[in-house]
Protein backbone atom coordinates (compact mmCIF):
# COMPACT_ATOMS: atom_id res chain seq x y z
CA UNK A 1 0.00 0.00 0.00
CA UNK A 2 2.56 2.30 0.59
CA UNK A 3 3.81 1.52 -3.09
CA UNK A 4 0.03 2.08 -3.85
CA UNK A 5 -0.09 5.46 -2.12
CA UNK A 6 3.16 6.87 -3.63
CA UNK A 7 1.27 7.19 -6.70
CA UNK A 8 -0.84 10.03 -5.61
CA UNK A 9 2.41 11.78 -5.08
CA UNK A 10 4.03 10.97 -8.38
CA UNK A 11 0.22 11.75 -10.36
CA UNK A 12 -0.28 15.23 -8.91
CA UNK A 13 0.67 17.28 -11.27
CA UNK A 14 -1.15 15.82 -13.96
CA UNK A 15 -4.33 15.68 -11.87
CA UNK A 16 -4.01 19.37 -11.10
CA UNK A 17 -3.60 19.92 -14.86
CA UNK A 18 -7.19 17.85 -15.45
CA UNK A 19 -8.83 19.76 -12.84
CA UNK A 20 -7.96 22.85 -14.24
CA UNK A 21 -9.17 22.14 -17.82
CA UNK A 22 -12.28 20.31 -16.95
CA UNK A 23 -13.37 23.68 -15.41
CA UNK A 24 -12.07 25.71 -18.17
CA UNK A 25 -13.58 23.65 -20.65
CA UNK A 26 -17.40 23.54 -18.58
CA UNK A 27 -16.76 27.55 -18.55
CA UNK A 28 -16.46 27.11 -22.48
CA UNK A 29 -19.11 25.00 -22.55
CA UNK A 30 -21.46 27.80 -20.51
CA UNK A 31 -20.72 30.27 -22.51
CA UNK A 32 -21.31 28.77 -25.90
CA UNK A 33 -24.19 26.17 -25.27
CA UNK A 34 -27.35 27.09 -26.22
CA UNK A 35 -28.52 25.17 -23.45
CA UNK A 36 -28.51 27.81 -21.27
CA UNK A 37 -30.31 30.91 -23.87
CA UNK A 38 -32.86 31.22 -21.03
CA UNK A 39 -30.53 32.47 -18.76
CA UNK A 40 -28.38 34.33 -20.61
CA UNK A 41 -27.21 35.11 -24.24
CA UNK A 42 -23.74 35.93 -25.77
CA UNK A 43 -24.00 37.28 -28.59
CA UNK A 44 -20.37 39.28 -28.36
CA UNK A 45 -18.38 37.53 -31.03
CA UNK A 46 -14.75 38.03 -28.95
CA UNK A 47 -16.46 36.41 -25.75
CA UNK A 48 -17.39 33.09 -28.08
CA UNK A 49 -14.12 33.62 -29.97
CA UNK A 50 -12.19 33.20 -26.59
CA UNK A 51 -14.68 30.23 -25.18
CA UNK A 52 -14.05 28.04 -28.12
CA UNK A 53 -10.29 28.38 -28.16
CA UNK A 54 -10.49 28.02 -24.24
CA UNK A 55 -12.51 24.75 -25.05
CA UNK A 56 -10.26 23.42 -28.05
CA UNK A 57 -6.85 23.80 -25.65
CA UNK A 58 -9.13 22.43 -22.55
CA UNK A 59 -10.24 19.66 -24.58
CA UNK A 60 -6.56 18.70 -26.04
CA UNK A 61 -5.60 18.01 -22.07
CA UNK A 62 -8.80 16.05 -21.02
CA UNK A 63 -8.24 13.57 -23.66
CA UNK A 64 -4.43 13.46 -23.75
CA UNK A 65 -4.61 13.13 -20.13
CA UNK A 66 -2.23 9.73 -19.64
CA UNK A 67 0.24 10.59 -21.89
CA UNK A 68 1.20 13.75 -19.10
CA UNK A 69 0.27 10.95 -16.68
CA UNK A 70 3.42 8.97 -18.76
CA UNK A 71 5.47 12.21 -18.72
CA UNK A 72 5.20 11.77 -15.05
CA UNK A 73 5.53 8.21 -14.28
CA UNK A 74 9.06 8.06 -16.32
CA UNK A 75 10.40 11.39 -15.48
CA UNK A 76 13.48 10.96 -13.06
CA UNK A 77 15.59 13.51 -11.30
CA UNK A 78 18.66 12.45 -13.19
CA UNK A 79 18.17 12.64 -16.81
CA UNK A 80 14.60 13.21 -16.67
CA UNK A 81 14.47 14.15 -20.57
CA UNK A 82 16.15 11.35 -21.65
CA UNK A 83 13.74 9.06 -19.85
CA UNK A 84 10.82 11.60 -21.27
CA UNK A 85 12.07 11.30 -24.63
CA UNK A 86 12.38 7.17 -24.22
CA UNK A 87 8.91 7.27 -23.16
CA UNK A 88 7.20 9.09 -26.16
CA UNK A 89 9.52 6.94 -28.58
CA UNK A 90 7.83 3.99 -27.09
CA UNK A 91 4.61 5.04 -26.90
CA UNK A 92 4.43 6.42 -30.69
CA UNK A 93 6.46 2.50 -31.30
CA UNK A 94 3.12 0.85 -29.06
CA UNK A 95 0.71 2.90 -30.98
CA UNK A 96 2.08 1.77 -34.73
CA UNK A 97 2.46 -1.16 -33.84
CA UNK A 98 -1.41 -1.70 -32.76
CA UNK A 99 -1.88 -0.80 -35.80
CA UNK A 100 0.09 -3.11 -37.89
CA UNK A 101 -0.61 -5.92 -36.59
CA UNK A 102 -4.23 -5.86 -35.83
CA UNK A 103 -5.91 -9.24 -36.79
CA UNK A 104 -9.44 -8.13 -36.68
CA UNK A 105 -12.19 -5.16 -37.03
CA UNK A 106 -13.89 -3.68 -33.59
CA UNK A 107 -16.36 -0.85 -33.82
CA UNK A 108 -14.61 2.46 -34.93
CA UNK A 109 -14.50 4.09 -31.47
CA UNK A 110 -12.26 1.23 -30.03
CA UNK A 111 -10.07 3.05 -32.29
CA UNK A 112 -8.73 6.73 -32.16
CA UNK A 113 -6.23 9.07 -33.95
CA UNK A 114 -3.95 9.60 -30.69
CA UNK A 115 -1.41 12.29 -31.33
CA UNK A 116 -2.67 12.33 -35.26
CA UNK A 117 -1.33 8.72 -35.93
CA UNK A 118 -2.68 6.63 -38.72
CA UNK A 119 -1.96 4.91 -41.85
CA UNK A 120 -3.75 6.22 -44.82
CA UNK A 121 -1.99 3.83 -47.43
CA UNK A 122 -0.20 0.60 -47.50
CA UNK A 123 1.49 -1.92 -49.70
CA UNK A 124 0.10 -4.63 -47.27
CA UNK A 125 -3.28 -6.34 -48.18
CA UNK A 126 -4.57 -6.20 -44.52
CA UNK A 127 -5.07 -2.83 -44.05
CA UNK A 128 -4.88 -1.11 -47.88
CA UNK A 129 -7.56 1.23 -48.97
CA UNK A 130 -8.39 2.19 -45.71
CA UNK A 131 -7.34 4.45 -42.93
CA UNK A 132 -6.47 2.70 -39.89
CA UNK A 133 -6.02 3.93 -36.35
CA UNK A 134 -4.28 3.06 -33.26
CA UNK A 135 -6.13 0.89 -30.51
CA UNK A 136 -7.75 2.74 -27.67
CA UNK A 137 -5.59 1.41 -24.63
CA UNK A 138 -6.16 4.48 -22.09
CA UNK A 139 -4.14 4.40 -19.22
CA UNK A 140 -3.68 0.61 -19.67
CA UNK A 141 -1.48 1.10 -22.67
CA UNK A 142 0.82 4.09 -20.72
CA UNK A 143 1.15 2.20 -17.64
CA UNK A 144 2.58 -0.97 -20.00
CA UNK A 145 4.66 1.89 -21.85
CA UNK A 146 5.73 2.89 -18.51
CA UNK A 147 7.17 -0.15 -17.06
CA UNK A 148 9.24 -1.20 -20.17
CA UNK A 149 10.45 2.08 -20.31
CA UNK A 150 11.73 1.97 -16.56
CA UNK A 151 13.25 -1.63 -17.70
CA UNK A 152 14.84 -0.35 -20.43
CA UNK A 153 16.29 2.66 -18.96
CA UNK A 154 17.68 0.51 -15.82
CA UNK A 155 19.05 -2.04 -18.25
CA UNK A 156 20.92 0.93 -20.06
CA UNK A 157 22.97 1.90 -17.22
CA UNK A 158 24.56 -1.88 -16.95
CA UNK A 159 25.89 -1.47 -20.44
CA UNK A 160 29.71 -0.87 -20.43
CA UNK A 161 31.06 1.79 -22.57
CA UNK A 162 33.68 -0.83 -24.83
CA UNK A 163 33.26 -2.89 -27.37
CA UNK A 164 32.31 -2.66 -30.69
CA UNK A 165 28.90 -0.59 -30.43
CA UNK A 166 30.62 1.59 -28.13
CA UNK A 167 29.22 4.61 -30.15
CA UNK A 168 25.98 3.85 -29.00
CA UNK A 169 25.89 5.75 -25.69
CA UNK A 170 23.88 4.81 -22.78
CA UNK A 171 20.94 7.06 -23.58
CA UNK A 172 20.89 5.91 -27.04
CA UNK A 173 20.46 2.50 -26.07
CA UNK A 174 17.63 2.91 -23.64
CA UNK A 175 15.99 4.93 -26.80
CA UNK A 176 16.20 1.63 -28.56
CA UNK A 177 15.70 -1.31 -25.89
CA UNK A 178 12.54 0.85 -25.41
CA UNK A 179 11.43 1.20 -28.75
CA UNK A 180 11.78 -3.14 -29.31
CA UNK A 181 9.72 -3.82 -26.22
CA UNK A 182 7.08 -1.69 -27.08
CA UNK A 183 6.96 -2.99 -30.51
CA UNK A 184 6.82 -6.48 -29.04
CA UNK A 185 4.10 -4.63 -26.39
CA UNK A 186 2.23 -3.16 -29.14
CA UNK A 187 1.87 -6.70 -31.26
CA UNK A 188 0.56 -8.41 -28.54
CA UNK A 189 -1.72 -5.82 -27.95
CA UNK A 190 -3.22 -5.73 -31.34
CA UNK A 191 -3.61 -9.56 -31.24
CA UNK A 192 -4.82 -9.93 -27.58
CA UNK A 193 -7.31 -6.97 -27.23
CA UNK A 194 -9.44 -7.77 -29.96
CA UNK A 195 -10.18 -10.74 -27.57
CA UNK A 196 -10.63 -9.11 -24.23
CA UNK A 197 -12.90 -6.68 -26.42
CA UNK A 198 -15.37 -9.21 -27.40
CA UNK A 199 -15.98 -10.01 -23.90
CA UNK A 200 -16.70 -6.50 -23.27
CA UNK A 201 -18.92 -6.40 -26.14
CA UNK A 202 -21.14 -9.59 -24.88
CA UNK A 203 -21.62 -7.83 -21.84
CA UNK A 204 -22.86 -4.28 -23.27
CA UNK A 205 -24.27 -6.47 -25.51
CA UNK A 206 -26.15 -8.28 -22.59
CA UNK A 207 -26.92 -4.66 -20.92
CA UNK A 208 -28.37 -3.35 -24.01
CA UNK A 209 -30.89 -6.29 -24.59
CA UNK A 210 -32.81 -5.69 -21.42
CA UNK A 211 -32.14 -2.44 -20.81
CA UNK A 212 -34.81 -2.01 -19.03
CA UNK A 213 -33.97 -4.18 -16.47
CA UNK A 214 -32.49 -2.22 -12.84
CA UNK A 215 -29.87 -4.86 -12.70
CA UNK A 216 -28.24 -4.28 -16.27
CA UNK A 217 -28.53 -0.35 -15.61
CA UNK A 218 -26.30 -1.09 -12.39
CA UNK A 219 -23.88 -2.95 -14.36
CA UNK A 220 -23.70 -0.12 -17.06
CA UNK A 221 -22.93 2.83 -14.21
CA UNK A 222 -20.03 0.83 -12.91
CA UNK A 223 -18.70 0.07 -16.16
CA UNK A 224 -19.13 3.33 -17.38
CA UNK A 225 -17.31 4.85 -14.39
CA UNK A 226 -14.85 2.02 -14.20
CA UNK A 227 -13.57 3.12 -18.22
CA UNK A 228 -13.86 6.44 -17.35
CA UNK A 229 -11.09 6.24 -14.83
CA UNK A 230 -9.10 4.38 -16.99
CA UNK A 231 -9.53 7.25 -20.18
CA UNK A 232 -11.86 4.70 -21.90
CA UNK A 233 -15.08 5.59 -21.17
CA UNK A 234 -15.81 6.04 -25.18
CA UNK A 235 -15.73 2.28 -25.20
CA UNK A 236 -19.17 2.44 -23.44
CA UNK A 237 -20.70 5.78 -23.92
CA UNK A 238 -20.67 5.68 -27.92
CA UNK A 239 -22.43 2.96 -28.34
CA UNK A 240 -25.01 3.32 -26.28
CA UNK A 241 -25.01 7.63 -25.69
CA UNK A 242 -24.87 7.58 -29.96
CA UNK A 243 -25.42 4.37 -31.49
CA UNK A 244 -28.28 2.01 -31.58
CA UNK A 245 -27.81 0.15 -27.77
CA UNK A 246 -28.53 3.08 -26.46
CA UNK A 247 -32.27 2.85 -28.03
CA UNK A 248 -33.95 4.69 -30.84
CA UNK A 249 -37.35 6.60 -31.71
CA UNK A 250 -38.93 7.45 -34.47
CA UNK A 251 -39.58 11.62 -34.92
CA UNK A 252 -42.38 13.28 -36.48
CA UNK A 253 -41.31 13.05 -39.68
CA UNK A 254 -40.87 9.48 -39.48
CA UNK A 255 -36.68 9.81 -39.16
CA UNK A 256 -34.70 7.07 -36.87
CA UNK A 257 -32.84 8.52 -33.96
CA UNK A 258 -30.56 6.16 -32.21
CA UNK A 259 -28.63 6.59 -29.18
CA UNK A 260 -29.89 7.79 -25.47
CA UNK A 261 -28.51 11.74 -25.73
CA UNK A 262 -29.75 11.74 -29.52
CA UNK A 263 -32.87 10.61 -28.55
CA UNK A 264 -33.13 12.75 -25.22
CA UNK A 265 -32.31 15.86 -28.13
CA UNK A 266 -34.88 15.06 -30.31
CA UNK A 267 -37.19 14.13 -27.09
CA UNK A 268 -36.59 18.15 -25.78
CA UNK A 269 -36.63 19.59 -29.25
CA UNK A 270 -40.05 18.64 -30.05
CA UNK A 271 -41.44 19.05 -26.45
CA UNK A 272 -42.47 15.53 -26.18
CA UNK A 273 -42.54 14.13 -22.90
CA UNK A 274 -40.78 10.94 -21.17
CA UNK A 275 -39.86 7.94 -23.67
CA UNK A 276 -37.00 6.67 -21.32
CA UNK A 277 -34.25 8.73 -23.02
CA UNK A 278 -32.03 10.40 -20.52
CA UNK A 279 -31.61 7.00 -18.10
CA UNK A 280 -27.74 6.71 -19.11
CA UNK A 281 -27.52 10.31 -18.01
CA UNK A 282 -29.69 10.98 -15.18
CA UNK A 283 -27.24 9.50 -12.40
CA UNK A 284 -24.48 11.99 -13.36
CA UNK A 285 -27.05 15.08 -11.81
CA UNK A 286 -26.58 13.40 -8.21
CA UNK A 287 -23.19 12.56 -8.67
CA UNK A 288 -22.05 16.00 -9.56
CA UNK A 289 -24.26 18.56 -7.67
CA UNK A 290 -24.77 16.69 -4.16
CA UNK A 291 -22.62 13.11 -3.87
CA UNK A 292 -19.10 14.50 -4.85
CA UNK A 293 -19.98 18.03 -2.73
CA UNK A 294 -20.74 16.06 0.28
CA UNK A 295 -17.41 14.16 -0.19
CA UNK A 296 -15.76 17.17 -0.62
CA UNK A 297 -17.14 18.97 2.48
CA UNK A 298 -16.26 15.98 4.44
CA UNK A 299 -12.14 16.08 3.59
CA UNK A 300 -12.42 19.86 4.20
CA UNK A 301 -13.84 18.74 7.69
CA UNK A 302 -11.03 15.96 8.21
CA UNK A 303 -8.45 18.57 8.15
CA UNK A 304 -7.83 19.76 11.73
CA UNK A 305 -4.52 22.08 11.06
CA UNK A 306 -6.42 25.53 11.41
CA UNK A 307 -3.06 26.89 8.69
CA UNK A 308 -4.06 24.59 6.59
CA UNK A 309 -7.78 24.37 6.50
CA UNK A 310 -7.72 28.33 6.07
CA UNK A 311 -5.14 27.52 3.04
CA UNK A 312 -7.23 25.34 1.39
CA UNK A 313 -10.24 26.48 2.53
CA UNK A 314 -10.97 28.31 -0.96
CA UNK A 315 -9.84 25.23 -3.23
CA UNK A 316 -12.97 22.89 -1.53
CA UNK A 317 -15.34 25.69 -2.04
CA UNK A 318 -14.16 26.03 -5.80
CA UNK A 319 -13.62 22.05 -6.45
CA UNK A 320 -17.23 22.15 -4.46
CA UNK A 321 -18.64 24.77 -7.52
CA UNK A 322 -16.79 23.49 -10.05
CA UNK A 323 -18.16 19.70 -9.42
CA UNK A 324 -21.90 21.28 -9.57
CA UNK A 325 -20.85 23.51 -12.45
CA UNK A 326 -18.37 21.63 -14.94
CA UNK A 327 -18.21 17.79 -13.69
CA UNK A 328 -14.73 16.65 -12.10
CA UNK A 329 -16.24 12.96 -11.75
CA UNK A 330 -12.82 11.54 -13.24
CA UNK A 331 -9.92 13.45 -11.27
CA UNK A 332 -12.21 13.18 -8.07
CA UNK A 333 -12.08 9.13 -8.59
CA UNK A 334 -8.65 8.67 -9.89
CA UNK A 335 -7.69 10.29 -6.39
CA UNK A 336 -10.27 8.09 -4.36
CA UNK A 337 -8.35 5.36 -6.12
CA UNK A 338 -5.10 6.09 -5.11
CA UNK A 339 -6.05 7.42 -1.70
CA UNK A 340 -8.29 4.81 -0.99
CA UNK A 341 -9.28 2.48 -2.92
CA UNK A 342 -12.17 1.10 -0.62
CA UNK A 343 -13.71 4.60 -0.76
CA UNK A 344 -13.59 4.34 -4.64
CA UNK A 345 -15.57 0.76 -4.58
CA UNK A 346 -18.03 2.30 -2.22
CA UNK A 347 -18.10 4.98 -5.00
CA UNK A 348 -18.72 2.60 -8.00
CA UNK A 349 -21.06 0.47 -6.34
CA UNK A 350 -23.28 3.66 -5.37
CA UNK A 351 -23.18 4.93 -8.92
CA UNK A 352 -24.14 1.84 -10.69
CA UNK A 353 -26.76 1.88 -8.21
CA UNK A 354 -27.91 5.36 -9.16
CA UNK A 355 -28.67 4.12 -12.52
CA UNK A 356 -31.02 1.35 -11.77
CA UNK A 357 -32.63 3.35 -9.07
CA UNK A 358 -33.65 6.28 -11.40
CA UNK A 359 -35.10 3.61 -13.73
CA UNK A 360 -37.06 1.79 -11.19
CA UNK A 361 -38.59 5.27 -10.56
CA UNK A 362 -39.18 6.45 -13.86
CA UNK A 363 -37.26 9.66 -13.44
CA UNK A 364 -35.01 10.75 -16.62
CA UNK A 365 -33.19 13.92 -17.57
CA UNK A 366 -30.77 13.70 -20.36
CA UNK A 367 -27.98 15.89 -21.22
CA UNK A 368 -28.40 17.99 -24.29
CA UNK A 369 -25.48 17.88 -26.29
CA UNK A 370 -24.59 17.68 -30.19
CA UNK A 371 -20.74 17.19 -29.22
CA UNK A 372 -19.91 13.85 -29.66
CA UNK A 373 -17.09 13.92 -27.71
CA UNK A 374 -17.73 12.01 -24.81
CA UNK A 375 -14.40 12.18 -22.62
CA UNK A 376 -14.74 16.11 -22.09
CA UNK A 377 -18.20 15.63 -21.73
CA UNK A 378 -19.73 18.04 -18.83
CA UNK A 379 -22.88 16.02 -18.25
CA UNK A 380 -25.22 16.32 -15.41
CA UNK A 381 -24.37 19.72 -14.18
CA UNK A 382 -26.32 22.16 -12.11
CA UNK A 383 -27.23 24.86 -14.79
CA UNK A 384 -29.05 21.58 -16.96
CA UNK A 385 -30.44 20.25 -14.02
CA UNK A 386 -31.76 24.13 -13.17
CA UNK A 387 -32.79 24.10 -16.76
CA UNK A 388 -35.41 21.07 -16.27
CA UNK A 389 -36.16 22.44 -12.97
CA UNK A 390 -37.61 25.92 -14.69
CA UNK A 391 -39.55 23.63 -17.74
CA UNK A 392 -43.21 22.39 -16.68
CA UNK A 393 -42.43 18.74 -18.51
CA UNK A 394 -39.65 17.74 -16.72
CA UNK A 395 -40.08 19.85 -13.19
CA UNK A 396 -41.39 16.88 -11.46
CA UNK A 397 -38.23 14.42 -13.06
CA UNK A 398 -35.90 17.30 -11.59
CA UNK A 399 -37.51 17.10 -8.20
CA UNK A 400 -36.70 13.69 -7.66
CA UNK A 401 -33.37 14.02 -8.57
CA UNK A 402 -33.63 16.95 -5.77
CA UNK A 403 -34.14 14.19 -2.76
CA UNK A 404 -32.30 11.96 -4.27
CA UNK A 405 -28.97 13.68 -4.42
CA UNK A 406 -30.07 15.66 -0.46
CA UNK A 407 -30.13 11.86 0.69
CA UNK A 408 -27.07 10.99 -1.62
CA UNK A 409 -24.88 14.57 -0.12
CA UNK A 410 -25.42 13.18 3.54
CA UNK A 411 -24.55 9.46 2.58
CA UNK A 412 -20.82 10.29 1.05
CA UNK A 413 -20.67 13.29 3.95
CA UNK A 414 -21.24 9.95 6.48
CA UNK A 415 -19.47 7.62 4.56
CA UNK A 416 -16.33 9.54 3.52
CA UNK A 417 -15.92 10.89 7.96
CA UNK A 418 -16.52 7.07 9.11
CA UNK A 419 -14.29 5.79 6.56
CA UNK A 420 -11.27 8.00 7.67
CA UNK A 421 -12.40 7.95 11.16
CA UNK A 422 -12.50 4.24 12.07
CA UNK A 423 -12.27 2.29 9.08
CA UNK A 424 -9.00 3.48 7.03
CA UNK A 425 -6.51 2.05 9.28
CA UNK A 426 -6.32 -1.31 11.25
CA UNK A 427 -10.32 -1.97 10.30
CA UNK A 428 -10.14 -5.70 12.22
CA UNK A 429 -8.50 -3.54 15.49
CA UNK A 430 -5.35 -5.80 15.41
CA UNK A 431 -4.01 -3.46 17.16
CA UNK A 432 -1.13 -2.30 14.52
CA UNK A 433 -2.66 1.56 14.87
CA UNK A 434 -1.17 1.33 18.39
CA UNK A 435 2.18 -0.12 17.42
CA UNK A 436 2.58 2.05 14.84
CA UNK A 437 1.38 5.63 16.69
CA UNK A 438 3.87 4.54 19.74
CA UNK A 439 6.91 3.91 16.73
CA UNK A 440 5.42 7.40 15.23
CA UNK A 441 6.39 9.09 18.85
CA UNK A 442 9.81 7.32 19.28
CA UNK A 443 10.69 8.09 15.65
CA UNK A 444 9.61 12.07 16.39
CA UNK A 445 12.43 12.29 19.48
CA UNK A 446 9.26 11.00 21.73
CA UNK A 447 6.33 12.38 23.41
CA UNK A 448 8.00 15.36 25.29
CA UNK A 449 9.46 16.74 21.62
CA UNK A 450 6.00 17.14 20.50
CA UNK A 451 4.44 20.31 20.76
CA UNK A 452 1.19 19.84 18.16
CA UNK A 453 -0.42 17.10 15.52
CA UNK A 454 -2.66 17.77 13.08
CA UNK A 455 -4.22 15.38 10.01
CA UNK A 456 -5.48 15.82 7.01
CA UNK A 457 -7.09 13.04 4.82
CA UNK A 458 -3.66 11.95 3.28
CA UNK A 459 -1.33 13.14 6.18
CA UNK A 460 -0.19 14.51 9.53
CA UNK A 461 1.45 17.16 10.24
CA UNK A 462 3.98 17.16 13.50
CA UNK A 463 5.04 19.99 15.57
CA UNK A 464 8.80 19.45 17.32
CA UNK A 465 10.73 21.49 19.66
CA UNK A 466 14.02 20.11 18.52
CA UNK A 467 13.83 18.63 14.71
CA UNK A 468 17.30 16.87 15.22
CA UNK A 469 15.40 14.23 17.59
CA UNK A 470 13.34 13.33 14.53
CA UNK A 471 14.17 9.66 13.18
CA UNK A 472 13.37 9.81 9.28
CA UNK A 473 14.42 5.79 8.07
CA UNK A 474 11.75 4.65 11.52
CA UNK A 475 9.47 6.96 9.94
CA UNK A 476 9.52 5.46 6.54
CA UNK A 477 9.82 1.94 8.39
CA UNK A 478 6.57 2.45 9.92
CA UNK A 479 4.52 2.40 6.62
CA UNK A 480 5.25 6.68 5.83
CA UNK A 481 5.15 7.34 1.93
CA UNK A 482 6.81 10.87 2.48
CA UNK A 483 8.28 13.15 5.09
CA UNK A 484 9.14 16.86 4.16
CA UNK A 485 9.56 20.35 6.49
CA UNK A 486 7.28 22.74 6.17
CA UNK A 487 6.83 26.06 8.19
CA UNK A 488 3.94 24.38 10.06
CA UNK A 489 5.62 21.39 10.87
CA UNK A 490 6.91 18.10 9.83
CA UNK A 491 4.27 16.69 7.22
CA UNK A 492 4.32 12.86 7.34
CA UNK A 493 2.37 11.50 4.29
CA UNK A 494 0.86 8.14 5.31
CA UNK A 495 -2.14 7.58 3.29
CA UNK A 496 -6.02 7.57 3.99
CA UNK A 497 -4.74 5.91 7.81
CA UNK A 498 -3.27 9.49 8.61
CA UNK A 499 -5.93 10.56 10.71
CA UNK A 500 -6.29 7.43 12.34
CA UNK A 501 -3.09 7.36 13.04
CA UNK A 502 -2.91 11.00 14.40
CA UNK A 503 -5.89 10.57 16.59
CA UNK A 504 -4.04 7.42 18.27
CA UNK A 505 -0.83 9.51 18.82
CA UNK A 506 -2.68 12.02 20.49
CA UNK A 507 -4.44 9.57 22.67
CA UNK A 508 -1.20 8.06 23.31
CA UNK A 509 0.32 11.60 24.51
CA UNK A 510 -2.83 11.85 26.73
CA UNK A 511 -1.73 9.05 28.16
CA UNK A 512 1.98 9.63 29.46
CA UNK A 513 0.52 13.02 30.60
CA UNK A 514 -1.54 10.98 33.46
Amino acid sequence: MKKWYSFLEVLSFPLKMLFIAIICYGIGNILTSPTYEWLFVIKNEYIILCAEALMRISQFFIVYFPIMCLFRLVSRRINGFTTIITGIIGYVTFLVFTIYFQMTTMPSYAYASILGISVTSSNIAAIANSVKYPIQTGLIGVIVVTVFTRIAYKQSRKRLVNGFFSFIDKDILAVLLNALYCALAGIVFAIGWPRLFNVYYGIIEFIAKDSTNPINLTIYGILDRTLSVLNLGSLIRQPFWFRSMGGSVMNMVGESIVGDVNMWNGVVNSGIVSIQAGKYITPYYVLNIFAIPGMLLAFSILNTDKIEKRKHRLFFLLAIIASMFTNILVPVEIVLLLLCPVLFIFHLLYSGILFGLFHMMGVYLGYLTTNTNVIAAPCGTFLEWLTYFTNANYKMDATMVLIVGLISFVIYFVVTLLFFNFLASDIFNTGKTDIVAKGMIDAVGGGANIKMIYSSVNHLTVQVFDSTLINPRKIQQLGAVKLYETKAGFIIDYGCGSRIISRAMNKELRKSIR
